[in-house]
């Protein structure tokens, strides 16, 4: 179980939070020196979240081999319990209800991505 927490969901939660950290900084830079307004840009970074966090639970998933709903579904719990604890904490800002729905979609998109990189081929050399 610990090789299982620290090898598969770190490298699924640690490549979400760089792809999560990259696409912010393209954001960021559209936003700043492009005439995008904020109501495109929150679409974008809905549609960016979901298929980051299907992408990190396809990774996941595919490292572990094994049971994809459930490590997408891990995976995606562990990066959304740190971003309430970073809010919470950094913020002084509770959870809303419209944060719960977005959490759950972006539990979904782990999931589902779970459920491809597990039956995604194994490229080992027999």
């Amino acid at each position: 179980m610990k090789t299982f927490l620290q090898g598969v969901l770190g490298y699924g939660v640690g490549s979400i939070f760089i792809l999560m950290i990259l696409f912010s900084a393209i954001l960021a830079s559209l936003l700043r020196f492009t005439a995008m307004d904020t109501d495109t840009l929150n679409q974008i970074s809905l549609i960016a979240g979901l298929t980051i966090l299907a992408f990190g639970g396809l990774l996941a998933a595919y490292k572990g081999q094994k049971k994809g709903w459930l490590t997408g579904l891990l995976t995606g719990i562990v990066f959304i319990v740190i971003i309430m604890l970073f809010q919470i904490i950094f913020e002084n800002r509770w959870v809303s209800v419209a944060q719960l729905s977005y959490f759950g979609g972006l539990l979904l998109a782990a999931s589902l991505g779970g459920m491809i990189g597990v039956n995604m081929p194994n490229r080992s050399t027999q």
